[in-house]
């Protein structure tokens, strides 16, 4: 694994570099609640493609932004969930130019407590200062609610043009006013 993946601390959280140690717990905390999985894959993994999808995500750290980081909490090391910054190319806008990608997920029994919103602003915090990117985007779907509200408590919007019977894209833009407390 390469030295240059970045490891966040935030209040509360811990946001690091995935290790093959990480698949159980991800296997636990992300393929056993469907709401957890409801959107994205649809259906729970088995621990041989959570296995995989860890050793996905390992490998991808060569990539030019890092891919998925793993969530823990700070005061005790327990593994909740990955968030993550990707290269993407979306289909679905008028325009076609590479953007980068926040995405998150979390075990369901972490839901509510802030802790999406903490690290998503952390890696936001990263983007624009550190990588000094312009923008990033977010797709989820339509229906996903929780995304949708953690979208907004970030500051994103929805991209008009950039819907269609499933998906959304939000979009937040480097203004220079970034606003990183913690909810």
């Amino acid at each position: 694994m390469p030295s240059s993946i970045p490891c966040f601390e935030t209040t509360r959280l811990i946001l690091r570099a995935y290790t093959m140690e990480d698949v159980d717990a991800a296997h636990q905390e992300l393929d056993s609640h469907p709401a957890v999985w409801q959107f994205d894959p649809g259906r729970p993994l088995t621990r041989k493609e959570r296995r995989q999808a860890v050793e996905d995500r390992i490998r991808s750290y060569g990539q030019p932004v890092f891919g998925a980081l793993a969530v823990t909490l700070k005061e005790n090391g327990c593994y909740i969930g990955y968030c993550g910054l990707q290269l993407y190319l979306c289909d679905r806008i008028p325009w076609r130019t590479p953007e980068v990608e926040l995405f998150y997920k979390l075990g369901y029994n972490y839901w509510g407590h802030g802790y999406a919103t903490e690290a998503s602003r952390e890696l936001i915090r990263y983007a624009f200062t550190e990588l000094r990117l312009i923008r990033i985007v977010t797709c989820t779907h339509r229906e996903n609610a929780h995304s949708l509200a953690l979208l907004r408590r970030l500051g994103m919007r929805i991209e008009p043009d950039a819907t269609d019977a499933e998906g959304i894209l939000a979009i937040l833009e480097n203004d220079g006013t970034l606003n990183t407390s913690t909810p």
